[in-house]
């Protein structure tokens, strides 16, 4: 992989993370206005550009060149536990009105728990 350089469109750039993402054909085509079939096209060019063998090949090409980002692609069940989170917050601050600050304690309960439902995920998936 070192030395190599791959120069993407903006259309397979949003190609390749909506594909990861797992959306459908028509989501995607929907999405950036394509036709249906011209989105074999963007995944044969993706291809080309990537000399890659298969679509998992290629998926595994742009996450080592940086192209993708783990950070973006987070577990359904982590993004659950965060969307929780999150609201908890986001209520907490509305009924405060200033100096609102996170307890440290909501923060380390966020961790713990996400980190033994990624350490339950790892497991059960092995």
């Amino acid at each position: 992989m070192e030395g190599n350089i791959i120069t993407l469109s903006n259309r397979e750039k949003y190609f390749l993370r909506l594909s990861v993402l797992n959306f459908d054909d028509q989501y995607i085509a929907d999405f950036l206005s394509l036709r249906k079939e011209d989105l074999c096209y963007v995944r044969g060019t993706l291809k080309k550009k990537f000399k890659a063998k298969n679509w998992a090949d290629l998926i595994q090409q742009a996450f080592e060149l940086g192209l993708l980002k783990k950070l973006d692609y987070v577990d359904s069940t982590v993004e659950k536990i965060a969307l929780g989170y999150a609201s908890k917050i986001i209520q907490d601050f509305k009924s405060i009105s200033y100096g609102y600050k996170v307890p440290q304690d909501t923060l380390l309960d966020f961790d713990n728990t996400v980190t033994s439902t990624l350490k339950h995920l790892i497991i059960t998936s092995k």
